[in-house]
């Protein structure tokens, strides 16, 4: 395994002397998440100034082997492996064989004539208007001239650049763009640019049939139950949205690079921070492959019973990884906490002083149409619909099972990418839930994202 000195050295002092470390305010953080959301096993990286302040794993890769997590562990990452094929196209636009603003239909023609001004860029920041997912049967395999023809059938949400929506289905695309420039599969491109370079030793592509050391396996959550999680296609399995296995010190060795702004150039990693910019001007908080708030990058994925985020802080030069094979977990609020132990004031989130009652009100009929699976398109802003069901069938399985709606709040809110964008909280008897919107002036949903949270007062 391959990684940097002072790495391997951090790692080893930890590991040489575990009876005499005492414990220290991380593992109390996630023992009580693993509790929380009965996940089998975590692994946690904190990297600060280049150096590696905690590293460890917790729990359990596999249940039925009864194998411990280590910090050489390897987790399906989910989108959170979206920035590491962001970092392989500005790599490919330094070398000088694409170009961000290029037309996507240059490297793939076959795309119909709706995508004709979309352009690499737009596809890096969620503002192409593309479909959020490719629809397709996750349990068939696909050659990429199949794929790529069920992306391009689908209808388009809005013309590019004049909104902002996450998709799967525009890094996907990306993937593609790779293999026509570089004759590769991405996985096999990023390893060679990237992770070599980087000293990313195990990180590499999903490939179930392959037998790859220390692999820990996913696991859900029904009736109360952990299962292994549902399997899925190979095809599934090896697109450019984030189909990669990855340890915390793989992750480690990324942070270094990030905190030396090393392999991309200057000019590259000034790209990577700069946010999406809308037609209208106004800009939103997400750069290529990282969500960019109040000076933090964060980025979370999710997949096949795992659950991953990684958050970033520029200015203090400080990463913080999580990685777990639970899909119950809290990866996001395990790792913003884990990150306040380090930075003040980022333990904790409440609601603003004062809400918007009308907000309130249109935020709590929505909640209640998702929870019913009810569909009024009319409350939405540019929305295909293809998309549009099938976010609402996503949300309803979400919502429903959570029972009686007590309240909701803002918790945070902005002007900017075409409208407001808001941070709420909505808790039910059964939980609660986070959601990142963003509504035009007249009120209508632009985009939405819910996601359930371990706690009300979780920071944001």
């Amino acid at each position: 395994m391959k990684i940097h000195l002072h790495i391997a050295i951090a790692f080893l002092s930890l590991a040489a002397i575990p009876s005499m470390a005492k414990a220290d305010p991380v593992d109390d953080l996630v023992t009580a998440e693993m509790k929380r959301g009965q996940v089998p096993g975590i692994a946690v990286g904190v990297i600060e100034h280049g150096v590696l302040r905690k590293v460890q794993g917790y729990g359990l890769a596999n249940i039925e082997l009864q194998a411990p997590v280590h910090p050489d562990t390897l987790f399906k990452a989910g989108a959170t492996g979206m920035q590491f094929t962001a970092a392989g196209i500005l790599l490919l636009a330094q070398d000088g064989k694409i170009d961000l603003d290029d037309p996507i239909s240059k490297y793939l023609p076959a795309l119909p004539r709706t995508w004709a001004r979309v352009t690499i860029r737009q596809l890096l920041n969620h503002t192409s208007g593309v479909p959020a997912t490719p629809s397709g049967d996750f349990q068939k395999e696909y050659t990429e001239a199949e794929l790529l023809a069920i992306i391009g059938g689908q209808e388009t949400n809005f013309k590019p650049g004049e909104r902002w929506r996450f998709s799967y289905a525009g890094y996907v695309v990306m993937g593609f763009v790779i293999r026509k420039v570089t004759g590769e599969n991405f996985a096999t491109y990023l390893q060679k640019r990237l992770f070599a370079p980087a000293g990313m030793g195990r990180v590499r592509g999903i490939d179930e049939l392959a037998i790859i050391p220390d692999r820990a396996s996913g696991y859900e959550v029904r009736d109360g139950k952990l299962r292994n999680a549902e399997k899925i296609s190979a095809t599934a399995n090896s697109t450019a949205d984030g189909s990669l296995y990855l340890s915390v010190l793989d992750y480690a060795a990324w942070a270094q690079v990030m905190a030396r702004k090393g392999i991309l150039s200057p000019a590259s990693w000034e790209k990577m921070a700069q946010p999406a910019q809308l037609r209208d001007g106004s800009r939103c908080g997400y750069g290529p492959g990282w969500y960019q708030d109040g000076g933090v990058w964060s980025h979370a994925g999710s997949w096949q019973g795992f659950q991953t985020f990684a958050l970033r802080n520029p200015a203090r030069d400080m990463t913080v990884v999580v990685l777990a094979n639970g899909e119950a977990a809290d990866a996001p609020t395990l790792g913003r906490r884990i990150a306040g132990l380090w930075q003040a004031g980022s333990n904790g989130a409440a609601p603003v002083a004062a809400n918007d009652p009308h907000q309130i009100a249109r935020v709590e009929a929505l909640l209640d149409d998702l929870a019913a699976n009810r569909v009024i398109p009319a409350k939405y802003a540019d929305y295909a619909k293809v998309d549009l069901l099938e976010m609402v069938a996503q949300y309803a399985g979400t919502i429903a099972p959570l029972g009686a709606r007590r309240e909701v709040a803002v918790f945070a809110t902005e002007k900017g990418c075409g409208g407001v964008v808001s941070r709420l909280r909505a808790r039910y008897d059964g939980g609660a839930l986070d959601l990142r919107l963003i509504e035009t002036a007249d009120g209508r949903v632009s985009s939405l994202d819910i996601v359930p949270v371990s706690a009300w007062g979780a920071p944001l």
